[in-house]
């Protein structure tokens, strides 16, 4: 890819606009699946992590540069441990773990260069490794650097099982609304 002033204008704004849905999706999960909050940071059904895997597959690198905007922006939000270094590695791992899996899953092969030919079983291996990565780098994080009570063994379980039920939700989500509108345009051309 060719880096140009346009180039790097669009790919700010769809970082931007990816971290405004980040955002906008941590806040309705918390609307609607804040009872099953584990622990702080840590949620029995999280939505945004279904984002992430749209985001990374569907927009690349500003996709998870938006995750991580949004990722700083509600940990200054809401964390109260007053840990900026904790904060800003906190975002640099749920922005760009999602990225760093796509990418080593492309090198081994285990999932196509080419997101149309997509299959539904490339799909969950991808939400399976990204949750499992995810919720091991978060956990070993927060145990290296304590900002709250921590047990690693304890938070890891309910985050992975969050992160991939948040994530098969809003894909299949995604994957019905599509049909929808396919259904609709298909209709339209009669």
């Amino acid at each position: 890819m060719k880096w140009s002033i346009r180039n790097a204008a669009e790919a700010g704004v769809l970082s931007l606009i990816s971290a405004g849905l980040f955002v906008g999706f941590f806040h309705l999960n918390y609307l609607f699946f804040s009872f099953l909050e584990h622990n702080q940071g840590v949620n029995w059904i999280f939505l945004p992590a279904g984002f992430r895997v749209l985001l990374a597959l569907g927009m690349g690198l500003p996709g998870c540069i938006g995750i991580f905007l949004g990722n700083l922006f509600l940990d200054f939000e809401h964390l109260r441990h007053g840990h900026g270094v904790l904060t800003g590695l906190t975002a640099v791992v749920s922005g760009f773990t999602p990225w760093l899996v796509m990418k080593t899953m492309k090198h081994y092969q285990m999932l196509q260069v080419h997101l149309q030919n997509l299959t539904h079983q490339q799909l969950l291996n991808f939400t399976l490794i990204y949750a499992a990565a995810n919720a091991v780098l978060h956990q070993l994080l927060w145990l290296l650097i304590p900002a709250h009570e921590h047990s690693l063994w304890v938070e890891i379980w309910p985050m992975f099982v969050g992160d991939v039920m948040g994530a098969l939700i809003m894909l299949y989500a995604f994957k019905g609304l599509l049909g929808l509108f396919k259904f609709r345009s298909a209709g339209r051309s009669l």
